[in-house]
């Protein structure tokens, strides 16, 4: 038994199926499938049961997946602590991110990273959250960029605060109707209430509740986004009768911008297509929602100096921005 060995065989259990990891893994399949036969011949127990399609592992087989991983990621720790030591400025860092917020985030970090770490090379994994998540578990990368709550991660995974991200209904012109606003009485009568937002820009506060009947758009299960916008839904007893689903935050503004309904959306949405002045946004409580935008990891794998230093400027980048709308 070898890493070679320890990797192949955990390949072939995540992509259950010999043709896809071959692939995956840069050799032929008749190779792989050799290595499979030795590696099972050598233990006396079959790994794989072929008679399901797609692949599936036997008992045994999620055993050995099981150990193999945590061999794999042990030899990793040792791998990337020893580099550390080395003082290493050459390597590879794998990063999951949700689609669309790498190019926000990465534009503003890359040009003060790569003057630390002028040959390190980044390979981005986008994809939704719950896909990133199931990454970050089988070590398929190091660290996530991911928004949303603790609690919305699975034990075993640690996060390590950026910055805080704010939350706004965005809807095109004239679609939000004055009695969907919140009221203020003043000297001149009753007006639509202004508070100021975390972003120091003032705002009126829409009641949701008074929104259940109209057409809403939503980015598509897997996503913190989704289960955050069923949580404020669910807070505001309802869920809308009439919804969009698109795969992204950017598609969703877009489309409420034109008139198509209401959108819930982190801030960095709107300011990728333009800023506050491009669009309707409304607060839609007492106070500002918001969540955290955070690196996760696994508890028990050790981040070297380079992913240390790209966390720390993403901190470096965004907590000065958060810090100038605190002030």
């Amino acid at each position: 038994m070898d890493f070679r060995e320890l990797t192949y065989i955990t390949a072939v259990a995540e992509e259950r199926s010999v043709t896809e990891a071959a692939k995956r893994l840069y050799i032929s399949q008749p190779s792989l499938s050799y290595i499979i036969s030795k590696v099972e011949q050598d233990l006396g127990v079959r790994l794989f049961d072929r008679k399901t399609n797609p692949l599936s592992l036997t008992y045994a087989g999620e055993i050995y997946v099981e150990h193999a991983r945590e061999i794999l990621r042990i030899r990793d720790n040792m791998r990337r602590e020893l580099t550390d030591i080395g003082h290493g400025k050459k390597g590879r860092i794998n990063i999951g991110i949700p689609n669309e917020r790498a190019g926000y985030m990465l534009s503003r970090v890359m040009p003060l990273f790569r003057q630390q770490y002028p040959n390190m090379e980044i390979r981005l994994q986008e994809s939704r959250s719950s896909e990133i998540i199931r990454n970050l578990l089988i070590d398929k990368i190091g660290f996530a960029v991911l928004p949303g709550d603790k609690s919305d991660l699975p034990p075993g995974l640690k996060a390590e605060r950026i910055y805080r991200e704010n939350l706004y209904v965005v809807a095109g012109d004239g679609v939000v109707r004055e009695e969907d606003l919140v009221q203020e009485e003043t000297g001149e009568g009753r007006k639509p209430l202004k508070a100021m937002s975390a972003a120091g820009i003032p705002m009126p506060v829409v009641r949701l509740q008074n929104l259940k009947d109209r057409p809403f758009i939503i980015v598509k299960e897997g996503t913190f986004i989704r289960r955050r916008m069923e949580d404020i839904f669910r807070e505001a007893g309802f869920f809308p009768k009439e919804i969009m689903e698109v795969a992204n935050c950017i598609s969703a503004v877009q489309l409420a911008r034109a008139g198509l309904g209401y959108t819930i959306t982190p801030e960095r949405a709107v300011i990728v297509l333009g800023g506050y002045d491009s669009f309707n946004c409304f607060l839609y409580g007492e106070s500002q929602d918001s969540w955290d935008v955070s690196a996760v990891y696994r508890e028990d794998v050790y981040l070297d100096q380079a992913e240390r230093a790209l966390i720390g400027t993403m901190k470096q980048v965004f907590g000065k921005e958060e810090r100038r709308e605190e002030t």
